[in-house]
C-alpha cells in the first residue's frame, strides 16, 4: 500500500517541514534522519525499508510513502508553455514524438503533461532524476502505464492519479500497487 499525502504549498516554501510532519506519522520524529542517495534522492538513513518521494508544482505538494517498494511521484500544474514542441523533441523518445505531433492541437497540452509526469515519476522512483534521460524512458503510447524501454532494463509501471483538473499527477512503482490519497 502506498499513501499519498497532499497539501497546499507556496513556491518559496521548503518542502522539508511537510515531509518531516508526514513522515513523523510513520516513524518517531526523533529518528528521522534524512540523507541524500548517490543521485540526490532523499532517504531515511536508519529506515531503508521506508521509501518516499516528494513533488510540488503551482500551489500543491504531494508526498508518496511506501514500506513495500520504491516509489516516485510527480505533480505538474497544467499550463500552456511556448516551448512545448521543443521539450517534446528533447525529452520524448521518437515514437512518443510521432504520437504527440500527430495529435489534434486541443489534446497536445494534456498528453504532454501526462507523459511528462509519468517519465518524471519513474526517474524519481529509480532515484536518478532527469539525468537518467527522459528521452530514454519510452512510454508505450497504446498503454501509457507501461514503458517499452527504460535505462538499465528496469521494469516500472505508472498510474495516473485523478487529483484536480488543473494538475496532472503520476506515481511510479516497480510493480502495480494500490494507493490511497490523504489530504492534510
Amino acid at each position: 500500500m502506498i499513501d499519498i499525502w497532499q497539501s497546499d504549498w507556496q513556491s518559496k516554501q521548503s518542502s522539508e517541514p511537510f515531509l518531516r510532519q508526514v513522515l513523523a506519522r510513520y516513524i518517531p520524529e526523533n529518528d528521522l534522519i534524512i540523507e541524500r542517495g548517490e543521485f540526490g534522492k532523499p532517504i531515511l538513513r536508519d529506515f531503508p525499508e521506508w521509501h518516499f518521494n516528494v513533488s510540488h508544482s503551482g500551489e500543491k505538494i504531494l508526498l508518496a510513502i511506501s514500506r513495500e517498494m520504491p516509489v516516485g511521484i510527480d505533480v505538474e500544474q497544467i499550463k500552456p508553455r511556448r516551448s512545448l514542441a521543443d521539450l517534446v523533441k528533447k525529452c520524448f523518445a521518437p515514437s512518443e514524438q510521432t504520437y504527440w505531433f500527430n495529435l489534434p492541437e486541443n489534446e497536445k497540452l494534456t498528453v504532454f503533461y501526462d507523459f511528462w509526469t509519468r517519465k518524471e515519476s519513474v526517474v524519481k522512483g529509480i532515484g536518478r532524476g532527469i539525468a537518467l534521460g527522459l528521452n530514454r524512458c519510452e512510454i508505450d503510447v497504446n498503454q501509457p502505464n507501461h514503458f517499452l524501454n527504460l535505462p538499465n532494463n528496469e521494469n516500472w509501471f505508472t498510474q495516473k492519479i485523478a487529483f484536480s483538473p488543473n494538475y496532472c499527477v503520476a506515481m511510479a512503482t516497480p510493480q502495480i500497487a494500490d494507493f490511497r490519497l490523504k489530504i492534510r
